[in-house]
């Protein structure tokens, strides 16, 4: 009986030698994807706080882009009624040359 006995105690320290390693194996392993996890999760932020910040300068220039295109359109506006004024002016100005030279022509020459 004390063989069997001292047996018993063999497996009981052998369990709680196991239990105790696989215990302390999990908490190792736990800590560490714990410290990974906050560490990805820093990065991951920070990156996050990147990419936002370069989406709102982006929306900042796309703005600025639209407010210069409805400036270029209203400046074309200007430069075709500008055009259109000068290519009247223009015709009444050869108008008058070709009025002035046939007059010319009328007068009496050396």
């Amino acid at each position: 009986m004390a063989a069997m006995s001292l047996l018993g105690w063999i497996s009981l320290l052998f369990l709680v030698i196991a239990l105790a390693g696989s215990v302390s194996v999990a908490l190792v392993r736990g800590l560490r994807a714990w410290r990974a996890f906050r560490a990805v999760s820093g990065a991951v932020s920070s990156r996050l706080d990147a990419v936002m910040q370069t989406a709102a300068e982006a929306e900042r220039h796309a703005v600025s882009l639209s407010e210069a295109s409805e400036r270029l359109t209203a400046a074309i506006e200007r430069l075709q009624e500008s055009l259109a004024q000068l290519a009247v002016v223009g015709s009444a100005a050869t108008e008058a040359r070709g009025s002035l030279l046939s007059f010319r022509t009328l007068l009496p020459r050396k």
